[in-house]
């Protein structure tokens, strides 16, 4: 598509987004189930024997057990929440209430303060005085102590409900709420929670006798050697093998030729995205060249990608995919990767379950090529005969290796911000321009994305998470697409005027954020403004990471 049809195309979906209600053919694969495996490992230090981690896990057992009755079930769940809950509120209470100086069952701002400035008196006669016994400058330590104070004062002040000036015992039991919850992942409840997913407990029961099997199963697992004795050699070689678990590969034929592809992302933006809206999803393209030889396809970028498929895919026996990211500006390496294809069928597709079981790369030879091609052969059973990678790609050509990127002189000029001071160029200034002003959405487009927007049948994608239409194209190529609808309009600093209801356009993060000012009357945008600036004019209230302070 070339770049022209490219900025038609966005102009199109300016006028008129369309959902497509089809179901997009993604891959169910099945996820990995939940696992108690780390909990059981925990409990296997270098040198155990089975007897020792039986009784081990016989104790455990019976500290969960919380009514004793010799099985852990929701039951179990429900008293530990009370409990915690309980060990909660006391917590609370204990530190709100240590500032009752008088002793009448009440806290005022007053007694905060004192109470405070007791327990920082240290603190604060050091930092008043040097060791000449003269005072500090202005804004030294006793305005840290200060600060430590006025919070205090702050924060309990607050819990004043009916705001009689003082806050009682039950006042104060909501201190920290929620952000001193003892529950979480080294709580009780939280703990016969993980132990009911043991495949014994499917029944929402787990006896001592099913979880001391399920122990030894593992026990078993980690010592190879069968001597009873859990080596560091063996407890290393098992967290190895774990580690794979949810990053196996489909064997590849006797005859196929294995191919690997890699890059950070590619020169287009997709005009569909994988999973949320608030995700940014590249395009790119991989031509099959002629041939009869079936070829074994692995691809690893760091941005989410969808890859169109072309040429003579019939030779195309697996097709494996996976990026570094899993969700808007994040990777969560249990999660499966944002990737998808076109033109191969679903069942030639594979997905691995987590997120970092091949590691990209734009140059080879390099210790992240290294490793994933060793990767690639032990899955896989063959290494790969080529190996293609560049930072930023157009398309591959398979099974050469070629690869395509935009026309540097489809790219445009390089583009240098200059708000003040002098600039020199030395040289062929031709291609160069000096930006005095305020950069434009378009221009700002074909700067990060030189490829455009690939215009993507939904239906004819298959990927590892849902594919969906955007409903607003992911960064500059959003705002491009809000500015030719109407919905916003940049003003002569370069700002995003914000008139009717939008929503921000994905990724505005780092170099991609901008200024929005939302006008009066306007409803707040949908979505996530990244690193943008939101200025509401109703308000006067600064929002986003980006707004100077």
């Amino acid at each position: 598509m070339s770049r022209t049809s490219n900025v038609r195309s966005i102009l199109a979906l300016a006028s008129s987004i369309v959902s497509v209600a089809a179901s997009p053919a993604w891959s169910q694969q099945p996820q990995p189930a939940p696992a108690v495996q780390q909990l059981l490992l925990q409990r296997i230090p270098v040198g155990t024997v089975l007897d020792r981690y039986l009784e081990s896990l016989r104790n455990d057992f019976f500290v969960v057990d919380a009514d004793a009755d010799g099985q852990i079930n929701q039951r179990d769940i429900d008293l530990h929440t009370v409990m915690e809950d309980i060990q909660v509120r006391t917590n609370a209470v204990r530190t709100v209430m240590r500032y009752d100086l008088d002793g009448d069952g009440f806290v005022t701002e007053d007694e905060v303060r004192r109470g405070m400035t007791y327990d920082l008196r240290v603190q604060l006669g050091l930092a008043a005085f040097n060791k000449t016994n003269k005072a500090q400058l202005p804004g030294a330590g006793p305005d840290a102590a200060a600060k430590q104070i006025d919070h205090m004062v702050r924060t309990i002040v607050a819990l004043d409900a009916d705001n009689d000036g003082k806050v009682s015992m039950a006042e104060a039991a909501k201190f920290g709420a929620p952000t001193n919850r003892v529950r979480g992942a080294n709580g009780q409840a939280e703990r016969a929670r993980q132990l009911l997913t043991i495949d014994g407990a499917s029944k929402g029961t787990l006896t001592l006798a099913e979880y001391q099997a399920a122990g030894e199963s593992l026990f078993r697992q980690v010592d190879t050697d069968k001597d009873g004795v859990i080596s560091q050699q063996e407890l290393s070689d098992f967290r190895a093998r774990a580690e794979r678990v949810g990053c196996e590969m489909p064997a590849a034929s006797e005859k196929a030729k294995v191919v690997m592809l890699s890059s950070y992302e590619t020169e287009a933006l997709s005009s569909v995205t994988l999973g949320l809206q608030d995700n940014v999803v590249h395009a790119g393209r991989v031509v099959v060249e002629p041939g009869s030889e079936p070829l074994y396809v692995v691809i690893a970028s760091y941005s989410p990608t969808i890859w169109q498929f072309s040429g003579a895919v019939e030779r195309v026996e697996r097709l494996v995919m996976t990026s570094s990211r899993t969700g808007p500006n994040s990777g969560d390496v249990n999660q499966r990767s944002l990737v998808g294809a076109t033109g191969i069928a679903p069942e030639r597709v594979h997905f691995f379950n987590k997120s970092n079981c091949l590691t990209y790369f734009n140059e080879t030879p390099s210790s992240a090529s290294l490793q994933t091609i060793a990767a690639i052969r032990s899955g896989a059973g063959k290494a790969p005969e080529t190996v293609a990678a560049k930072y930023s790609v157009a398309s591959f050509k398979v099974p050469s290796g070629a690869i395509e990127s935009v026309p540097e002189q489809k790219k445009g000029p390089l583009i240098i911000e200059k708000t003040q001071g002098t600039l020199k160029v030395v040289g062929d200034a031709s291609n160069v321009i000096v930006q005095a002003g305020p950069s434009r959405a378009k221009d700002e487009m074909y700067r990060f994305s030189p490829g455009g927007v690939i215009e993507i049948d939904v239906k004819a994608v298959v990927s590892s998470v849902p594919a969906t239409p955007y409903e607003v194209l992911p960064q500059q190529a959003g705002l491009v697409q809000l500015i030719a609808s109407g919905a916003l309009r940049q003003n002569s600093l370069g700002e995003y005027i914000v008139r009717e209801k939008i929503r921000f356009p994905a990724g505005l993060y780092g170099a991609h954020s901008v200024t929005f000012l939302v006008m009066k009357g306007t409803p707040y945008p949908d979505g996530d403004p990244g690193h943008s600036c939101v200025i509401v004019e109703e308000t006067g209230e600064k929002k986003g990471g980006g707004c100077r302070r």
